[in-house]
């Protein structure tokens, strides 16, 4: 038997080895690994969405610099944006712990304050879970079910030749607000340092914007980005089968994500590819519909941006650079099983 090394398979080939052929009583479910959340049928108009996410001290998140009740909702925001992404609603979840045996209780209670804020912002119930002894790090666990409009989930893989593809927000503020906290000498301005920051610790998932997207009907698929940009074309591009040209100076940058980086003498490209945890949406729609779209956003005060286009599998998955030429984009964002890239 060949010797499979986790480090060369990576996370999204190990998933798929793992999963084939793991739903066995298929009757109720529309939708199972491979997508941000299961779809199944619910019992009146809307299909149920299910998804979980784990977090884990020291791989994506530090008590040292991370307050209590921050890590509590993070924990909750990276499941609500998995249900975001596929235009649904969140409505309850289900929360456990695995607790290093001299690990504080105050600590603790902030956690769960932090779940609480962060359900009563998403408007969702915390209705269970699980505590137990962890012998190493701190483990904190989220299970979601969501819900969506019957036939109205948007998935991965509805994407084609000639759709355009869009973002929401600005790229790349989590991992600069990451190194400002790993670098505490990088020198910027009190607004950028506090709104990279807050970034990073206290991001928001984008259900208002899922939902309007998904209303349209318009959306050809869509992705939040949990793993940096490339990763997750790549992921739209896999499920689709397709490829995909991006342009890089479209790609939105806050200006104090780029003051960051001249301070740390970092590419602000390279965060915004590959940084991950900023939870906007990407997603795809047909040429016809983008103006539609793009005004829907403008109208409730939103923004998106037009990154560039769903190409031909044959002709890749690239980036064009400032000079005119593309490059291949590699999905070299977060992956557990990995070396991450900075």
């Amino acid at each position: 038997m060949k010797h499979l090394d986790l480090s060369t398979l990576g996370e999204i080939k190990l998933i798929e080895l793992l999963t084939r052929e793991i739903v066995l009583y298929s009757d109720n479910v529309i939708r199972g690994v491979g997508d941000d959340a299961a779809v199944l049928k619910g019992e009146g108009e809307d299909w149920l969405l299910f998804t979980t996410d784990m977090l884990i001290e020291s791989v994506h998140f530090s008590m040292a610099y991370i307050k209590p009740d921050h890590v509590g909702a993070k924990a909750l925001v990276a499941s609500v944006s998995d249900i975001a992404a596929m235009g649904g609603r969140p409505l309850h979840a289900i929360v456990s712990l695995g607790i290093p045996i001299k690990f504080s209780v105050e600590v603790l209670k902030g956690i769960y304050s932090g779940l609480r804020s962060a359900a009563e912002e998403y408007r969702l119930n915390i209705v269970g879970g699980d505590t137990v002894k962890s012998p190493g790090k701190l483990i904190i666990n989220v299970a979601l079910i969501g819900c969506v409009g019957a036939g109205k989930a948007v998935y991965r893989s509805g994407a084609k030749p000639g759709d355009l593809v869009f973002v929401t927000g600005s790229l790349g503020n989590s991992a600069a607000g990451l190194f400002l906290y790993q670098n505490p000498g990088t020198r910027v301005s009190p607004e950028a340092g506090s709104f990279l920051k807050s970034a990073h610790t206290n991001p928001k998932a984008r259900v208002k914007q899922g939902v309007l997207l998904a209303g349209t009907g318009k959306v050809t698929s869509m992705d939040d980005i949990s793993d940096g940009l490339a990763t997750e074309l790549h992921e739209i591009c896999q499920a689709s089968g397709v490829g995909c040209r991006i342009r890089s100076p479209l790609i939105p940058q806050d200006q104090r994500m780029k003051e960051a980086a001249a301070a740390a003498k970092r590419d602000p490209l390279n965060w915004a590819l590959y940084g991950g945890e900023d939870f906007e949406l990407i997603f795809t729609v047909r040429p016809d519909s983008a103006a539609a779209i793009k005004r829907l956003f403008s109208e409730e005060g939103e923004k998106c941006h037009l990154i560039g286009e769903i190409v031909q599998p044959a002709d890749g998955i690239s980036m064009e650079l400032p000079q005119g030429y593309f490059v291949p984009l590699e999905a070299k964002g977060y992956d557990h099983f990995k070396a991450r890239n900075d």
